[in-house]
């Protein structure tokens, strides 16, 4: 019987690394570097029993050794576990050894980062960039669909698969960050979860979440793909946060001229800043990038794109877009910060409207 042949380590972005030959576990091999993030390293590693590569994703030992961290990474990759869906990126296995830092084995991508491709082409042709956004839709669909919220959705958690700059399909990665089923609200938690230029203002001020904070951040990576830059990007990050929170996203023709007809009103109603009025899940907005994928690829104008029958998920102006904190913690936080903003927070709450977080919002 003809030998196996070994899956080559071209296509991968590797960095030297001590842990080269490292055994992890009865079965894994350490063949590279990949990088690492706040509480976790990433290599690529080889299967011993099947040959196959894998990422292997191992917290370092000062994460490892607080318990809600170590108990939040075991949650994500069982978590993650339960989601079957081809643009989410697959967790193959785990492993909590009692006297060592757990580890998590994933599908091994070849390709790059959202991220990496932003910083060599300013932005994406309108066609692809709908297309990418319309993959991401529906793997956060199925997300949500099992309880997460990512809570972190940004360039460099989308990663293009298949050759750089021609990109077969896209897979979601790193949740670390993300909501896990059955988590409830930390209400004394201060902790801002999220990346800032992507961050719907209830993650702003610490509040409640659903569904609706992924659809807001995932409308700011649409706006960075199809005009190179984002909505807010101040230096000052006291400046950036008061943005995100009371500055409505300008309008992506401001930018760039000759957009699809309809992606300009998907973006601004994606990124409301009251998540009333954005979309109401993630599969309405999926559903709305369903309709302008098919567009953008055959032609049509004005008219007929008014005539179809999910057109009116993307019209309808809300009177007044601002948020409102729904807790009293929140609704300080948002007089702290816009205390010193000036005429850009003319839209903050200046009574309570705390209120309970919709129970019928989507997940």
């Amino acid at each position: 019987m003809p030998r196996r042949r070994r899956p080559s380590l071209r296509g991968f972005s590797l960095r030297p690394s001590p842990h080269v030959g490292e055994r992890v576990g009865e079965y894994h091999v350490i063949e590279g570097f990949l990088g690492k993030g706040g509480t976790a390293n990433v290599f690529l590693a080889r299967d011993q029993r099947s040959h196959e590569l894998v990422v292997l994703k191992r917290m370092n030992a000062h994460s490892a050794a607080v318990p809600e961290l170590r108990q939040r990474f075991v949650l994500e990759a069982r978590a993650l576990e339960s989601v079957q869906h081809p643009a989410v990126i697959r967790v193959m296995g785990i492993e909590e050894p009692p006297d060592e830092p757990p580890w998590m084995w994933l599908e091994a991508l070849k390709g790059e980062s959202l991220g990496e491709y932003l910083a060599r082409n300013e932005r994406l042709d309108p066609e692809l960039a709908l297309r990418l956004a319309r993959e991401a839709a529906h793997a956060l669909e199925a997300v949500h669909e099992v309880g997460i919220v990512h809570r972190d959705v940004k360039p460099d958690n989308l990663f293009l698969v298949g050759p750089q700059g021609d990109p077969d399909h896209l897979k979601v990665l790193d949740f670390g960050m993300a909501r896990m089923p059955d988590e409830e609200h930390d209400e004394s938690s201060t902790s801002i979860l999220g990346t800032a230029q992507y961050m719907a203002p209830e993650q702003i001020l610490v509040e409640p979440v659903d569904g609706r904070s992924d659809v807001y951040a995932l409308g700011v990576v649409l706006f960075r793909m199809v005009t190179g830059h984002l909505p807010f990007d101040a230096h000052n990050p006291g400046d950036l946060l008061r943005h995100q929170l009371f500055s409505p996203v300008p309008p992506p023709s401001w930018l760039v001229d000759d957009l699809p007809p309809g992606l300009e009103e998907l973006i601004l109603r994606a990124t409301r800043k009251n998540p009333r009025h954005r979309y109401a899940s993630m599969r309405e907005l999926g559903s709305a990038l369903d309709v302008l994928v098919g567009i953008v690829s055959s032609v049509i104008n004005e008219a007929e794109l008014a005539s179809h029958p999910a057109w009116p998920l993307l019209d309808a102006e809300p009177p007044h877009d601002a948020y409102e904190p729904v807790t009293e913690k929140g609704l300080h936080a948002a007089r702290v910060l816009a205390k010193e903003f000036g005429i850009y927070a003319h839209g903050a709450p200046r009574t309570s409207t705390a209120q309970p977080t919709d129970p019928d919002a989507a997940n």
